[in-house]
């Protein structure tokens, strides 16, 4: 026997299914270049006070510095800050060579002053070395450009939307008893 209760337990259950899907494929679809924010900071020096590499913070200096990751044709902002005072350039080699090539993203020399470099990851998935121009060897880590819709930047919210819609549906769909 088909009760009131169970044709909304099924219509409560496709809702949530139908609005699951949804929010599945918003993650996935394409969307506008984002742009990626990341702050750099490089030692050329070394000792008590420094270490060579790069780090997103002045305390977490490390060679290879830490992986950049960004979705293909994502703008790209940097502020790129030196710690040592010495000077520096910050590039990505798409060749992955230790210089810069032609094409190749490659910031204004920077030291005592921040520089802010922005630029376009290129379309083509893949991972790259970035260094500094003037000290390659102990400056430099990994640019990972991924496809499009990686990185999940709504993902929290789809989920919360989903949490919501779903207690909604089950409020009203348990919300009258039926009658006896």
């Amino acid at each position: 026997m088909v009760t009131n209760v169970n044709v909304k337990r099924f219509l409560a259950t496709i809702i949530v299914l139908f609005l699951a899907a949804v929010a599945a494929t918003q993650v996935f679809t394409v969307k506008a270049a984002t742009t990626r924010n990341f702050t750099l900071y490089g030692s050329y020096a070394s000792g008590d006070s420094y270490t060579q590499g790069w780090g997103f913070t002045a305390a977490n200096i490390t060679s290879p510095g830490p992986t950049i990751v960004v979705e293909q044709g994502d703008n790209v902002s940097l502020t790129l800050i030196s710690i040592d005072g010495i000077t520096h350039s910050f590039f990505v080699s798409y060749t992955n060579a230790s210089s810069p090539g032609t094409g190749d993203p490659w910031s204004d020399d920077f030291g005592s002053k921040a520089v802010n470099f922005q630029f376009l990851a290129t379309n083509t998935v893949g991972t790259y070395k970035y260094h500094c121009y003037y000290h390659p060897g102990p400056m430099w880590g990994y640019f990972k450009v991924v496809p499009t819709g990686t990185i999940p930047e709504f993902q929290p919210l789809i989920m919360l939307t989903l949490l919501v819609a779903g207690t909604i549906v089950a409020v009203l769909a348990y919300k009258r008893k039926p009658k006896i």
